[in-house]
């Protein structure tokens, strides 16, 4: 199973995205908002369906492990997988 089929089952409405250039602080904010454990990132000027990564949790917790608090005032593509 690849990510294309894993959003095709899904509805649209369930996937949440962040652009590369918001903040690390404002995806962690839609994170809690919306109670779940991961964003799609999208590109910059990318088409629709395009997407460049994902940022999840996990990646936001091991920056702070590593950087601190100070990662939060990063864009998130500095720590999407």
């Amino acid at each position: 199973m690849n990510v294309r089929q894993i959003l095709a089952e899904k509805p649209s409405a369930a996937i949440e995205t962040v652009i590369e250039g918001q903040l690390v602080s404002d995806a962690a904010a839609v994170l809690a908002d919306k109670r779940i454990g991961a964003l799609i990132v999208r590109p910059k000027s990318g088409r629709d369906g395009e997407f460049s990564g994902i940022l999840s949790e996990r990646d936001i917790v091991r920056a702070l492990a590593r950087l601190g608090p100070s990662c939060l005032a990063r864009p998130v593509s500095d720590f999407m997988t």
